[in-house]
């Protein structure tokens, strides 16, 4: 292999990474803005496609996504949910969400390392501990940032837990059922 081959594949590999990073936070701007309204939390479809970051790309590309997306949004493009009109930037991530959009990355990074570590078990299996994982994670972070804000105990459960929990489980399951499905095709 020649120096010019060695060198066309590294700027193809490298090609090829910036457009899956790119890709990823095109979709995590996009769930952000399929948004159920509330206060002080809105429910978006990103937890759907931070999971599933996680179960597809491993823990590496996927945090690389998150911190990306997380990126755009601090420099004040309009990739969270809500914005516009409300300003994205560095306020945007100091507020109530900031803790949720935080623990999107150590989800993203915990699913995927699980459901690596996890290889050579049943698809399912994987991705059910990966999502349960990946989503303590992002309630903790979540939970705590947002208790600076409502304070703690009943009220933050009320404000950033109980309204989410069936929607995020219904979010889970569908990022297991695509996982297991992708999985089960690529067997036969």
């Amino acid at each position: 292999m020649n120096l010019e081959t060695t060198q066309s594949q590294s700027v193809a590999r490298l090609t090829r990474e910036i457009s899956i990073i790119l890709v990823g936070t095109i979709l995590l701007a996009l769930s952000a803005k399929i948004v159920v309204p509330f206060y002080p939390v809105p429910m978006s479809t990103q937890t759907l496609v931070v999971l599933g970051l996680g179960l597809f790309l491993g823990p590496v590309r996927s945090s690389l996504v998150v911190v990306t997306y997380l990126f755009e949004g601090l420099l004040g493009l309009p990739v969270f949910a809500g914005t516009p009109p409300a300003p994205a930037g560095l306020a945007y991530i100091a507020g109530p969400t900031g803790g949720y959009l935080i623990g999107f990355a150590l989800a993203a990074a915990a699913a995927g390392w699980v459901v690596q570590a996890l290889q050579g078990l049943w698809p399912s299996f994987r991705a059910s501990v990966a999502v349960f994982l990946g989503s303590i994670l992002m309630y903790c972070a979540g939970l705590f940032w947002l208790g600076g804000f409502v304070g703690y105990g009943e009220k933050l459960l009320n404000a950033g837990l109980y309204p989410f929990l069936l929607g995020d489980l219904t979010k889970a399951t569908i990022a297991v059922v695509l996982y297991t499905a992708y999985h089960n095709r690529r067997a036969v």
